[in-house]
């Protein structure tokens, strides 16, 4: 769950309880907090609310205010394509493909992305369940949105999409928010968005739990970004 915008909604209930019984006035305040619509603001807790807010700023900033910087990234940008088809894989899941700037640079890849039209499925990792098992992952910077609870389910999730031996490539962003300037607006983009605070010891804990190798991790050149790799046994 977003704590960020949890202790928001609580704040503005706290302060004007009637929101509780007038869902169009609440639908309003959201979207003037949260600078998002929703559908529906029904709920049978606080915390499903929480979540459809969530979901929707992510929607609305991946989709339309996000640039990807992969050229600026050592070793996990340009440099994973000569890497990743040197391992002459058959099947690689792109997860969180943003704009898809792999696609027709590694062998057999596919992107998944639930924000961006680029990819080839748009699907949330945890919704997407494919026949085949991949020989290569990569998630670069995709698994950093939410609780420990919802980190360690996309990476279980990831480990079980992955053939035996298959290498899994990652770039973690250990807790930095983004829009360091204010948009035009005066506002940031991505002040409602929650990223986890990535390290090396969940990296080395969550690898043990899911029974993988570690085969590398290290800080990336670009924004202090950590990179790592596993290897499913």
């Amino acid at each position: 769950m977003n704590h960020k915008i949890l202790n928001k909604l609580e704040q503005m209930i706290h302060i004007s309880p009637q929101l509780l019984r007038q869902p169009e006035t609440l639908n309003h305040a959201i979207q003037g907090t949260f600078d998002i619509e929703l559908d529906d603001v029904n709920y049978t807790n606080v915390g499903e609310l929480v979540d459809r807010i969530d979901d929707k700023i992510l929607d609305n900033y991946f989709r339309n205010h996000w640039q990807g910087e992969m050229a600026k990234y050592k070793y996990s940008g340009p440099a994973l394509i000569g890497e990743v088809n040197a391992l002459k894989p058959r099947k690689v899941l792109d997860i969180g493909c943003g704009y898809h700037e792999f696609k027709g640079k590694i062998d057999n890849l596919i992107g998944i992305d639930p924000y961006n039209s680029n990819a080839d499925i748009e699907v949330k990792l945890l919704d997407y369940h494919p026949t085949e098992k991949f020989d290569a992952t990569l998630a670069l910077g995709s698994i950093n949105f939410g609780s420990t609870d919802k980190i360690f389910a996309e990476l279980e999730h990831a480990v079980s999409l992955c053939n035996p031996g298959a290498l899994m490539f990652f770039r973690a962003n250990p807790g930095l928010p983004h829009d360091v300037e204010p948009d035009r607006t005066g506002g940031r983009h991505s002040e409602w968005i929650s990223f986890y605070p990535w390290d090396s010891n969940f990296i080395v804990n969550c690898a043990d739990q899911l029974g993988v190798d570690i085969l590398d991790i290290r800080t990336d050149t670009h924004k202090n970004r950590l990179y790592f790799v596993w290897r499913t046994k």
